[in-house]
């Protein structure tokens, strides 16, 4: 097995849709494969008593949508208010990536639907609008809702959730390197360090 980097992540995390976007520059300039980790922040957060505080704390609420627009800026990658978050669930997109990860599709995946979410502004978590998003970006959208709502695939995310707990994690997105982790798109240059300084 080669070197690499998990990157864990959830769709409904703008900074993880940031730090995704970074992926390919990362890989080339590590030599490190990445391995997607789909995970769900909400149960990550509520099992370690971590608050969304960019949510509950007003003055931070209003430095994120600047931070965001910052970080947008200087990786020049499109960004659009989506009105159909507050209703998308969002383990429904975490078992279409499993899905994706069992089709050997997911590095495809992942940065089409997030760009779908986050430049687009598409509902994807509705089943007709995703199988057809996918299908109009070459992916097998009708494997993949299929297989996302199997019971196996089900049990998997929750393996997944119970994973990433036991490793320490508490919030997304994280990246892991050998045994480190590392919080937040802003940490993307120890990540490099990191692999980089890997044997």
């Amino acid at each position: 097995m080669g070197k690499q980097i998990e990157f864990y992540f959830d769709f409904g995390s703008p900074y993880s849709y940031l730090a995704q976007s970074q992926l390919k520059k990362l890989a080339a300039g590590t030599g490190h494969s990445i391995i997607f980790m789909p995970t769900s922040v909400i149960d990550l957060m509520k099992a370690v008593g971590n608050s969304p505080t960019s949510i509950e704390c007003k003055p931070k609420k209003q430095y994120v949508k600047a931070d965001l627009q910052r970080w947008v800026k200087r990786y020049g990658i499109g960004w659009e208010f989506n009105p159909h978050f507050r209703h998308i669930d969002l383990s429904f997109l975490l078992r279409a990536a499993i899905a994706a990860i069992k089709l050997g599709v997911i590095a495809d995946f992942v940065p089409k639907v997030f760009d779908g979410l986050y430049r687009q502004s598409l509902n994807l978590g509705d089943a007709t609008i995703l199988k057809d998003f996918l299908r109009n970006n070459d992916l097998p959208g009708d494997q993949i809702v299929e297989l996302m709502n199997t019971e196996e695939t089900f049990e998997e995310l929750k393996a997944r959730n119970a994973s990433a707990l036991e490793k320490g994690l508490f919030g997304l997105p994280t990246f892991r390197v050998g045994d480190e982790i590392f919080f937040g798109n802003d940490r993307l240059p120890f990540v490099e360090a990191s692999a980089n300084a890997q044997a």
